[in-house]
């Protein structure tokens, strides 16, 4: 973990590190992690249902002849991170949290064909083009997944940002995306944890914000049961998500 003063702070990303079974987390975080499996016990096998979703949304992007991938809210590039989980491809991670950063470029030191930059997903001019494109090279056709992030943002802030990808983005490009179903509530506890700023969405409620991207074939899903050949069978259905094309 390098000989930086330990963090007296919890953080999320660092949090999933430990959901995930990484090594990257204080015991800080682990408190922290514990104090919320004290109020949701799934917290574990969700967020474990979360990474291979982006595993299996990015293998699905790949397979479609893409092999750069922009991802947005990032956490840390561990534990199944979009690289891990697509060998070869160019992968720009961002994520608006400095702690996660800071961690993610250290992990990514000496990993080719990677960087982590700083980015508020709900503000995408603090990306840095220049820095994705010298990473990434010219921009053909692009990966991006935003997962984790949506249920801390507005509608408006959704659409105006998954606009603003769909600009950027060449023709033939993918988005991956997730979001909170209300089904959460079933935890009240869990959901005033999450603070004011939490919002939950049916899946046609979060179609209703894609804009212009086109969902594929398979829809909006339960993130464990998208493309999944095999769900688990007792795996409560608290966040959707999917992969939307920019044709």
């Amino acid at each position: 973990m390098g000989h930086e003063a330990e963090p007296t702070v919890p953080n999320t990303g660092r949090m999933f590190d430990y959901w995930l079974g990484g090594s990257h987390h204080y015991p800080v975080d682990v408190a922290a992690a514990k104090a919320f499996e004290a109020v949701f016990k799934d917290f574990r096998p969700v967020f474990r249902a979360l990474r291979g979703f982006i595993g299996r949304a990015s293998r699905y992007i790949q397979a479609q002849g893409v092999d750069q991938f922009l991802v947005l809210g990032s956490g840390l590039p561990t534990q199944g991170n979009v690289h891990e989980t697509v060998p070869g491809a160019r992968v720009v991670y961002t994520d608006i949290d400095d702690s996660n950063v800071a961690l993610g470029q250290r992990i990514l030191a000496g990993v080719p064909g990677t960087a982590y930059l700083r980015c508020d997903a709900t503000d995408l001019s603090t990306l840095d083009l220049g820095a994705v494109r010298q990473v990434l090279g010219p921009l053909r056709r692009l990966g991006i997944i935003v997962v984790g992030v949506e249920a801390f943002m507005t509608d408006e802030q959704i659409r105006a940002s998954f606009q603003q990808l769909y600009d950027l983005a060449p023709p033939g490009s993918y988005l991956a995306f997730d979001c909170d179903s209300p089904k959460a509530l079933e935890h009240p506890e869990l959901v005033k944890m999450m603070g004011p700023a939490f919002h939950m969405r049916t899946p046609a409620q979060l179609e209703a914000v894609l804009g212009p991207w086109r969902l594929t074939e398979d829809g909006i899903q339960p993130v464990a049961v998208w493309r999944n050949p095999e769900p688990p069978a007792d795996m409560p259905p608290y966040m959707n998500g999917g992969v939307a094309a920019k044709p």
